[in-house]
């Protein structure tokens, strides 16, 4: 059986990877889903929305061209 404080502690650190790849660049977007997806799935949630982010799959942080058309 699997403690309690494993899985939080995966919740965290999943959540954690999340945001280091949105500062770093990687494009995900950080909403309600990406955040439950990672809290509940934890280390293995953050990295399939951050694959599926960068594969442009789904979880795509929009772009705004700063210049405008």
């Amino acid at each position: 059986m699997v403690s309690l404080t494993g899985l939080v502690i995966n919740a965290v650190v999943g959540l954690v990877l999340l945001v280091l790849a949105n500062v770093l660049g990687l494009g995900v977007q950080i909403s309600i889903l990406t955040l439950l997806i990672c809290g509940i799935l934890g280390i293995p949630g953050a990295i399939l929305v951050i694959a599926l982010a960068l594969l442009d799959i789904a979880f795509m942080a929009t772009m705004v061209p700063l210049v405008p058309l």
